[in-house]
């Protein structure tokens, strides 16, 4: 093979990997594309949102049928300017059914929801009244399975 044919080759090359990103799964990161406005997780995918001034990432794990979620909540700032405050770690024990609440006076509010078996995190975004709403009737329901 000519030296001269390389750059051409390097140029194949990284076309070929751009375009193989495009058929990555969501599972890698990012947020998926959620219907409405509640979106489904695997265990350590990756989850991002911004609500208000802040960003919050995170993921979860399965363990003993609980789910295990670790969040990291930051204040957003410009790369370019001084450095943010440190973040805030929030760590769940979420058991199936049950729905922690975050709430910004900024903007959106989230329930981050531990799906049935704890094979899944569902997390939905929207008006905190219709949240907590949410979250006080999963709650009426597990008091209701216990008696």
């Amino acid at each position: 093979m000519s030296f001269r044919r390389m750059p051409g080759l390097a140029a194949l090359a990284g076309a070929t990997a751009v375009s193989l990103l495009t058929w990555v799964p969501t599972a890698s990161s990012g947020s998926p594309a959620a219907a409405g406005d509640e979106a489904q997780y695997r265990p350590i995918q990756s989850i991002s949102y911004e609500f208000g001034s802040k960003s919050l990432s995170g993921y979860f794990v399965q363990k003993s049928s609980t789910c295990f979620v670790t969040l990291m909540i930051t204040e957003k700032s410009d790369p370019e300017g001084p450095t943010p405050p440190s973040p805030t770690r929030v760590r769940l024990a979420l058991s199936p059914g049950q729905i922690a609440g975050l709430d910004s006076e900024e903007g959106r509010s989230l329930n981050v929801t531990c799906g049935e078996g704890a094979t899944k995190l569902l997390v939905d975004v929207g008006e905190r009244d219709r949240l907590v709403e949410l979250q006080q009737a999963a709650t009426r329901a597990d008091i209701a399975q216990q008696h």
